[in-house]
């Protein structure tokens, strides 16, 4: 990637951060904690399995 299309990209993911952190509102010091970890350690944590509930993303087609 070229120096000035990352730095573009870099700029357009501050201005995102930044405007999600205005739109958040009074975000708890836990809550906080938890978009941290999140940013820090992506999917890795995420619970997985039938305990976690289903995916939005492989929900089955409905059939009508």
């Amino acid at each position: 990637m070229k120096p000035r299309k990352r730095k573009a990209k870099l700029l357009l993911v501050a201005e995102h951060h930044a405007e999600a952190l205005r739109l958040a509102g009074n975000v708890s010091a836990n809550q906080r904690r938890f978009f941290d970890v999140a940013a820090a350690h992506g999917k890795e944590l995420e619970p997985s399995g039938w305990l976690a509930g289903t995916s939005l993303t492989k929900l089955p087609k409905e059939t009508v």
